[in-house]
């Protein structure tokens, strides 16, 4: 069972937004777990605070004219300890490492693992827009975790997590023409200097003929 409850402040601005989650997890079991239990309950308690920033300016390149966004963004997320290391794992696993990702409260994804964590992630993105159709023809972003105290809930046979910084993210997303747009992400180590994961990508839309 998963109750939350979020309260956004909204504004021309930016934006910010607590919420509180409560994750309640009960088994039963026909055959006794190692330690001779029959059953096993977790409730884990999450805080976390979003908000963001938003800066318009007027500009110009390559020959076009845009709106100009610069967009900083913090997520804060408190999830205390809970020793699941004896609960079965169905359906968890761990989360990959990317902007869908980087800003949620859970690093696992599933009901079986709730990540104990004291974190804040930061990121800034900066867009282009069409001020004539307000569409978006670039998007730039960059976005890294700095984590306050270890991640000890892991999935089995795993390790705490001790990295105080994330590897840090870069994107970038291009539609620069009706027809085409590319979208590139880069993972970066900073400790080794070298890229852990990159992808790139482009689509090419013909348009539409009678």
């Amino acid at each position: 069972t998963k109750l939350q409850v979020s309260r956004p402040w909204l504004a021309p601005w930016g934006y910010v937004t607590p919420k509180m989650q409560l994750h309640a997890t009960s088994y039963q079991f026909e055959s006794p777990l190692a330690n001779g239990a029959t059953t096993a309950s977790r409730v884990a308690p999450t805080f976390s605070l979003d908000s963001g920033l938003q800066f318009e300016r007027d500009a110009n390149y390559f020959g076009r004219s845009f709106t100009q966004t610069l967009e900083p963004r913090a997520f804060y997320v408190r999830t205390p300890f809970r020793d699941q290391s004896n609960l079965p794992n169905y359906d968890s696993g761990a989360n990959s490492f990317n902007f869908a990702t980087v800003f949620t409260e859970n690093a696992f994804v599933g009901n079986d693992r709730i990540s104990d964590s004291n974190l804040l992630t930061l990121g800034v993105t900066t867009r282009l827009i069409d001020p004539a159709s307000g569409s978006e023809s670039a998007r730039f972003g960059v976005a890294q975790r700095l984590r306050f105290t270890d991640q000890n809930v892991t999935l089995p046979g795993g390790a705490p997590v001790a990295d105080r910084l994330s590897d840090v993210l870069l994107g970038a997303s291009v539609n620069w023409s009706p027809h085409w747009a590319f979208d590139s992400t880069v993972q970066f180590n900073p400790k080794t200097e070298q890229s852990v994961r990159s992808t790139i990508g482009a689509r090419y839309n013909p348009g539409h003929y009678r």
